[in-house]
């Protein structure tokens, strides 16, 4: 039974309270209800990989974002020497960048160009990928448009950051960045900097501040920007965090419990969810959500032995049945959940012929056929979220939450 004293060391304990206090500090994007708006994050972008922005940092952000790629994409071509040769002072960039392409009316969310690079990045925060009335999504557009417009001594390198590491973008050229990882890889290298400037890294802790809150429709935040500070206070309270933790979670109604675990968690709630979120290796959920912070991927399951290449999957939605199947790369390493059209083939782009429609996600697959069936049959309406895990089944009877729970439990 945990004790009142032990809680009341822990909540006032200063680094407890020094968490209350970051979440609770007003941020400059919350003052002017931009909190979560993409058009601002892509606008903060657009300054922060810009070589000559008011940071005084150089082109030391862009290298890192360049770096990431090449880590991401170890074929890309080019290497560090590379990176370091670019003229990367002469990138300049820009948000919403007409990209109109064939008849379909498209913007690129930041681009950056020079005689050497052309830098895509196609920002998401809440919403999920548009088609526009293609079944190739925007992503795969704008690498069209690019790849039609640029030069022969031009590189172009794709980008898609997100914050819903479930959403995948439809076009595998692109490299995939959490703003999680925006934020450990770039942001808070920068902050940490000695020649940045003041005000540089005062709009730095603003932007951070912002990724801290949560996403609509969801628990988490953007980003966890104090990891280590979680982290610390768990060392230090980890018997009390977890009697928290056990006594909230099997409590149905904490705001009628009498209980002090529930009492005190219901106060500090969003400094509580913080802390089981940044320890990850114990946790990282909080006790009302059973939503993993590190989804766990297809290519994962392959290598435990939860799906093979070639397994059938159907999914029911609105009395309309949809298909998929596993598919493993070339490299016998990754692999994804494909999905397939009303005559069980794969999609295959228009232009090039081919396949299409794989995903790292079962959740964004379904989003994304369902809304192209809908599409097709003259149905506005469109949804933006789905339990993929649930809706998808296998030939005999398993969705792919019950092969995660049947076989990512063997090696726990």
């Amino acid at each position: 039974m945990i004790k009142n004293l032990d809680i009341e060391k822990l909540v006032t304990d200063a680094r407890f309270q020094d968490l209350k206090y970051r979440q609770e500090k007003t941020n400059i994007f919350t003052i002017v209800g931009q909190t979560h708006t993409e058009h601002w994050h892509s606008s903060f972008m657009s300054w922060l990989f810009d070589a000559h922005s008011s940071m005084r940092l150089g082109h030391f952000p862009l290298t890192r974002l360049l770096v990431m790629y090449m880590i991401r994409q170890p074929e890309c071509g080019f290497t560090l020497r590379d990176i370091y040769n670019w003229n990367l002072g002469a990138v300049k960039f820009c948000t919403e960048k007409d990209a109109s392409y064939e008849g379909k009316k498209r913007s690129i969310d930041v681009y950056g160009e020079s005689e050497e690079l052309i830098i895509v990045i196609e920002n998401k925060v809440n919403a999920h990928e548009n088609f526009n009335k293609s079944t190739q999504g925007q992503t795969l557009d704008y690498y069209h448009y690019v790849e039609a417009h640029k030069s022969p001594k031009q590189r172009a390198l794709y980008f898609f950051i997100t914050a819903d590491q479930k959403q995948t973008p439809y076009a595998d050229m692109y490299v995939q960045i959490s703003y999680q990882e925006l934020y450990d890889g770039i942001i808070s290298k920068c902050m940490e900097h000695p020649q940045i400037s003041e005000d540089g890294k005062y709009l730095l802790e603003q932007y951070a501040a912002n990724l801290r809150e949560t996403i609509r429709n969801s628990n988490t935040p953007m980003a966890l920007v104090n990891i280590d500070l979680c982290k610390k206070i768990y060392d230090d309270y980890a018997e009390v965090l977890d009697a928290v933790f056990a006594s909230v979670e099997k409590t149905e109604n904490i705001a009628q419990s009498e209980e002090p675990a529930c009492m005190v968690y219901e106060h500090y709630q969003n400094v509580f969810d913080e802390i089981y979120l940044s320890v990850e290796e114990k946790y990282g959920r909080t006790p009302k959500s059973q939503i993993q912070r590190q989804i766990i991927k297809f290519t994962e399951l392959y290598r435990k032995g939860a799906v093979k290449e070639g397994m059938r999957f159907t999914m029911k939605y609105d009395g309309e049945i949809y298909y998929a199947r596993i598919a493993v790369a070339d490299n016998r390493l990754d692999c994804y959940l494909q999905v397939l059209d009303e005559e069980q083939q794969p999609y295959r782009d228009e232009k090039t012929n081919q396949i299409v429609g794989l995903y790292e996600s079962s959740s964004s697959a379904g989003v994304d056929v369902i809304n192209l069936r809908r599409e097709k049959k003259g149905i506005p309406e469109r949804i933006r979220t789905l339990r993929g895990t649930t809706y998808w089944v296998n030939e005999e009877g398993d969705s792919i939450r019950d092969l995660m729970d049947k076989f990512m439990g063997k090696t726990e």
